[in-house]
């Protein structure tokens, strides 16, 4: 190939026209044209300046030889601004290469396959999906380091000088610090870097990392995300995303994580019009997806990859698997620290929406790592005394401009803007919760605390606003988040009494556990109409937790109880089990786990409580749980197929492929639950030195339910 063909095929990237004198001294990037003074001087808090080229002003010959139109067929595409997104989503595109029906019966659009003569503008694609601001602000460019880096006092000497500008100035941008582009882990000028670049593109498009489902399929799984997750956790802008969406530069790892969520929460009759036959399945299909683009170092956006590993926290492997919930999360969190988000309010914004979305992510990553941690009894990643970050308030959340498209992006309503600022206040009372209350080394409980933090609830519930109120839900909507709002409060309750709960006596509840039971029945009542709405299998992950703590404080009250006060906590304990009988439909509780719960009842109490039949993740309804060991593991080894044989039907199934078949790390993920795994939670048996026996034959162990319940 001659040189000019080559220079045809890659044009000379473009550079800056101008720079400052500062930014061309450094050889570092510059926005000097476009605002003045440049994002590095202000950040650098030095004057900015623009020189004088020294060849002078005049026409220069290589600018006008490149004015001239370019051949036919001739990419205008620089290869430095290529990237995953040169195949990406577009509604309705005739250019997309669709797999015949004969081939695949999920009719999967294979985007990524465009034909080599379709050109594209240069802006239609490069970085993926970016929120607004980050192409120009500093912080997308930077680093952050704290004020215990000796590189700060450094700074802050240097900067003293007087000809170095005021002290105030230099204060909101003392701690993000700019990096140079010959550092910059995004750049591409390196022909090596390029080259590895291409061919994990090819492997990612060979994976089916880049594919989706019709047009139609998509629709229904957005609208799904955005009428049940968005609401409880709004670190999208709906605008932008939608935005980026019909123009079709969307991130591949953002849209294949929304999908994921939108699989897992839309409703039974919309499932059933996609081209998937088992929820769990499709689940792990866009599970998988997302999984290969973060593990390929694909995403080059902080912010998007930042959304992104948020919504794949949701994934809910096997015991044994290790990119669970907590994995997921803490490298979320790390990453937002490492660009600041922990100490916001010392940082500049170049517009106060990025200010409010930075804002939204961080308080969702601080309300699921205080929930994963409560209900693991795990300490949380995010430490109150590190951060300087305000409290969410429904200004951050509330939408300035409304989408065209509400049908699948959806609108906001009252209880929307409210919701996420009050679900952070309760994560920061949580927090405090276990912190005074489940602390390894504290030998008794400080009883003052415990009546401080139910004075904080009791205040919370009196500042309550009008629309999250149990008596102003008037529609199934708002239902949703007011139950899921009032479950969080009233699991406080029981999270801070159920220690007295538990130390009761069989023949009466002390005041403080009656606060717990009580809390308790509020919670119960939520669920009986979640249920009765069928809005229980679109709750977020929280609610699991939730259900099983009122779960077993019903259990060991029917236990203790007699008579009518046991027919209710027995009907009680019923209608929490239909609850994550209905929420394993979306999260995977897998059978297992109920026999678990089971297992660590009594025969007599485990005989009344059971239901009729448990349903599996795929829908199907297995056996009746046994209560004695023998049936249980013969029944498991019959309903329930082995990782190998769930793995063979993934491969076997041609909606599944080939996005799961190359990656040899899917091999070792929990794809349902084995027979084995009984063995390992078999108390009463295996471990009893661990545990102790249970004094009496027909009583409750109560460790082996706080065991199940940090489990869950």
């Amino acid at each position: 190939m001659t040189l000019e063909a080559d220079s045809g095929r890659y044009p000379t990237r473009k550079r800056a026209r101008q720079a400052c004198l500062h930014c061309n001294r450094r050889r570092i990037r510059c926005n000097v044209l476009e605002t003045r003074p440049c994002h590095n001087c202000v950040s650098m808090n030095v004057p900015c300046e623009v020189g004088v080229s020294k060849r002078g002003k005049y026409p220069r010959k290589k600018a006008l030889r490149q004015l001239g139109t370019p051949q036919e067929g001739d990419s205008i595409i620089s290869e430095s601004t290529v990237s995953a997104d040169n195949s990406i989503f577009q509604p309705g595109d005739s250019s997309l290469v669709h797999i015949d029906a004969s081939d695949s019966p999920d009719l999967r659009h294979r985007l990524g396959q465009r034909g080599s003569s379709v050109t594209h503008s240069r802006n239609s694609f490069g970085a993926s999906w970016i929120s607004p601001g980050d192409t120009t602000t500093v912080s997308h460019q930077t680093v952050f380091l704290g004020e215990s880096s000796p590189l700060t006092c450094v700074i802050d000497e240097g900067r003293r000088s007087p000809e170095k500008g005021p002290a105030n100035a230099m204060q909101n941008t003392r701690l993000h610090y700019p990096i140079p582009e010959r550092l910059d882990a995004n750049s591409t000028r390196d022909e090596a870097l390029r080259a590895h670049r291409r061919k994990v593109q090819e492997q990612l498009n060979a994976d089916g990392a880049f594919s989706y489902p019709p047009t139609e399929t998509c629709a229904i799984l957005l609208r799904a995300y955005f009428t049940w997750f968005h609401p409880c956790f709004p670190i999208l802008d709906r605008l932008a995303v939608k935005q980026s969406y019909v123009r079709g530069d969307i991130s591949h790892l953002l849209l294949q994580s929304m999908l994921f969520i939108g699989v897992s929460l839309c409703t039974d009759e919309d499932f059933a019009r996609t081209e998937f036959s088992v929820r769990y399945r499709a689940k792990f299909l866009f599970y998988g997806r997302a999984k290969a683009i973060y593990d390929a170092d694909w995403e080059p956006n902080k912010t998007t990859k930042l959304q992104s590993l948020f919504l794949l926290s949701s994934w809910r492997g096997g015991p044994s698997e290790e990119r669970d919930t907590r994995f997921w999360l803490g490298v979320a969190i790390s990453l937002a620290q490492k660009r600041g988000m922990h100490m916001m309010s010392k940082l500049p914004f170049p517009s106060a929406r990025e200010e409010k979305l930075w804002k939204r992510i961080w308080w969702a990553l601080y309300i699921r790592d205080q929930q994963s941690a409560a209900a693991l009894g795990l300490p949380p990643r995010i430490r109150d005394e590190d951060c300087d970050v305000a409290m969410l308030e429904p200004s951050d959340i509330r939408e300035d401009e409304t989408v065209d498209d509400a049908n699948v992006f959806g609108g906001q309503r009252d209880e929307d803007i409210v919701y996420p600022a009050q679900m952070a206040k309760l994560a920061r009372i949580l927090r405090t919760i276990v912190s005074t209350q489940y602390l390894p080394v504290q030998s008794d409980t400080d009883e003052s605390s415990r009546t401080k933090l139910q004075q904080t609830l009791c205040e919370w519930e009196s500042c309550l606003p009008a629309a999250l109120k149990l008596e102003s839900a008037t529609s199934p909507k708002a239902m949703f988040l007011t139950g899921l709002l009032h479950m969080t409060y009233n699991n406080l309750y029981i999270l801070l009494h159920r220690s007295s709960f538990l130390n009761s006596s069989n023949s009466s509840v002390n005041k403080a556990g009656q606060v717990a039971l009580d809390a308790a029945t509020r919670s119960t009542r939520i669920i009986e109409d979640m249920l009765s709405h069928n809005l229980a299998q679109h709750g977020p992950t929280h609610l699991i937790t939730h259900t099983f703590s009122t779960l077993c404080i019903h259990t060991i009250h029917c236990r203790r109880t007699s008579g009518t006060a046991r027919k209710l906590a027995e009907h009680r304990a019923k209608l929490c089990l239909l609850g994550l009988q209905e929420l394993q439909k979306t999260w995977d509780i897998e059978n297992w786990v109920l026999n678990l719960f089971f297992r660590c009842l009594d025969d007599s109490t485990a005989r009344t409580l059971r239901l009729t039949d448990i349903v599996t993740p795929s829908g199907q309804p297995v056996n009746q749980i046994e209560t004695t060991e023998k049936s249980t593991h013969t029944d498991q080894a019959q309903d329930l197929p082995t990782p190998t044989e769930a793995m063979d039907s993934i491969r076997d199934d041609p909606t599944l492929a080939p996005a799961l078949q190359p990656s040899p790390s899917m091999e070792n993920a929990d794809i349902t639950a084995s027979s084995e795994w009984y063995g390992l939670f078999n108390f009463t048996d295996d471990f009893t030195d661990v545990l102790g026996a249970s004094s009496h034959h027909d009583s409750l162990n109560l460790q082996n339910l706080e065991f199940l319940y940090r489990f869950l």
